[in-house]
């Protein structure tokens, strides 16, 4: 009986400790709103497994909350290109220089206008 209890128990922590270390790995996609530029549609999933789930690489500028960044822009707690110049051209750029695969450093690469 003592075993069973002990075996219940352990995959009670077992599945506890799975629980407690899930990450909620947010969006799949993000959408960011057009303002003069037209939308862009980030692939917020593949940026995760390319920074490791190093998630302060960007979040140390905005919380992890869906539709932060307008947010913080309208409440002027960020400027409108901040994001975007501060954290994707620069870390693409960065990659480049480390002969890494980057991303666009053009704003009209992921800007893009629909035909």
């Amino acid at each position: 009986m003592k075993k069973i209890v002990f075996l219940i128990m352990l995959i009670f922590v077992i599945g506890l400790a799975v629980c407690v270390n899930a990450q909620d790995m947010g969006s799949e996609t993000v959408l960011f709103e057009k303002g003069r530029m037209p939308q862009v549609t980030f692939d917020h999933h593949m940026h995760q497994h390319k920074l490791n789930n190093n998630c302060s690489s960007c979040h140390d500028l905005f919380p992890m909350q869906t539709g932060i960044i307008k947010e913080m822009i309208t409440e002027e707690k960020l400027k409108k290109q901040q994001v975007m110049n501060l954290k994707c051209v620069k870390c693409h750029k960065d990659r480049k220089k480390e002969g890494l695969a980057a991303g666009p450093t053009k704003c009209t690469a992921c800007h893009v206008r629909s035909k």
